[in-house]
């Protein structure tokens, strides 16, 4: 009998590009989450060892008190690929919540203080799963995105020009970028910093409050270890509503005239949430005190590699966007231009 079966559906919470997520009612009648792959020839890259590796997470946190994680109730490699956990009716996610002007300074600073607890303290103290070979996964994605994108033609100019204007600022395309990070010795730079257990996607959706409840952990690409700056860079991007705005398609990113416009309407009333509330600081300063200064070299680095990753994954101004800020951040990390500002 497959779960399906044995359950009856109570509605979809997300519908990804590789997997499910569902609530659930099970025969003794209690609601679940269920997550899991879908039955699909072309599950992309990464989808199938990424939930294998999320159920192995959560089942290496069964029995640790201390980790901000939901109890895994059940999971299968079958048919399908998927684990089951409760489903928590009194709380929602962060993003939910802020999206619906639930949220004040307050509950953001709680948030974040709590947060940086269960990341810095916890997650980034705990032993590794398992030896990602973080660095040359980092850099072999960033090459196979490249090359992937160079198939489409409107994207060969952002990789194969010398030089580009990307709002009226000179910047190296995004092959020449790479040929800058290798004689910068960027990669060595990153493998020779210690690599810590990972939230792997750590995003305001992730969040449930409150109290803190983390879930989904384990990145797109199936990571569990890595940079600690990792975790930092892929909250950061949310917590700004650049994240937001990006998936929204609340951009302007497009070639014009003899270069290329990447722009956020920041004045757009879908990211005015996001306008009120310091949701970084606190947050930021429990990296800092954990992990020390933050490497920006790095952390453009870490920031290209997420544009670039999805930008395999995406259409139209999402896509546009993914391409140009990848090619943004490669040219900073490679100590080419000064850091964009994209937040208002």
């Amino acid at each position: 009998m497959t779960h399906s079966a044995m359950s009856e559906l109570v509605r979809t919470l997300k519908d990804g590009y590789w997997d499910l997520t569902t609530v659930v009612r099970s025969s003794d009648g209690t609601l679940r989450v269920r997550k899991e792959s879908k039955p699909t020839e072309s599950p992309g890259p990464w989808a199938h060892a990424a939930l294998r590796n999320e159920i192995a997470y959560l089942t290496s946190f069964r029995d640790n008190e201390r980790a901000p994680f939901p109890t895994l109730l059940a999971s299968w490699d079958e048919e399908t690929i998927g684990y089951e956990i409760p489903y928590c009716e009194d709380r929602s996610d962060f993003a939910k919540l802020l999206l619906a002007g639930k949220v004040d300074q307050d509950a953001a600073d709680e948030m974040q203080d709590q947060l940086g607890v269960a990341i810095f303290e916890v997650l980034h103290r705990s032993a590794l799963l398992q030896d990602d070979q973080f660095t040359a996964h980092v850099r072999q994605v960033i090459h196979e995105s490249i090359e992937a994108l160079a198939s489409h033609d409107r994207f060969r100019p952002l990789i194969d020009a010398p030089t580009l204007s990307i709002n009226d600022q000179p910047y190296p395309g995004l092959a020449a970028s790479c040929t800058l990070l290798g004689q910068r010795n960027l990669f060595e730079r990153l493998e020779a910093t210690p690599v810590v257990l990972l939230h792997g996607d750590l995003i305001l959706e992730n969040i449930l409050w409150s109290p803190l409840l983390l879930i989904d952990p384990v990145s797109v690409a199936g990571l569990t270890s890595g940079h600690p700056l990792f975790d930092l860079v892929k909250y950061e991007s949310y917590a700004s509503g650049e994240l937001f705005a990006i998936r929204e398609e609340i951009v302007t990113a497009e070639p014009r005239g003899a270069g290329f416009l990447f722009e956020i309407d920041w004045g757009n009333a879908q990211l005015a949430p996001f306008r009120p509330f310091d949701l970084r600081s606190r947050f930021r300063a429990g990296y800092e005190r954990r992990h020390g200064e933050i490497d920006r070299a790095l952390y453009a680095l870490l920031d290209g590699y997420f544009s670039l990753v999805m930008a395999r994954n995406t259409t139209g101004a999402h896509q546009w966007a993914r391409v140009i800020k990848g090619c943004q951040c490669l040219a900073t990390a490679a100590g080419e231009v000064e850091e964009p500002v994209t937040d208002p």
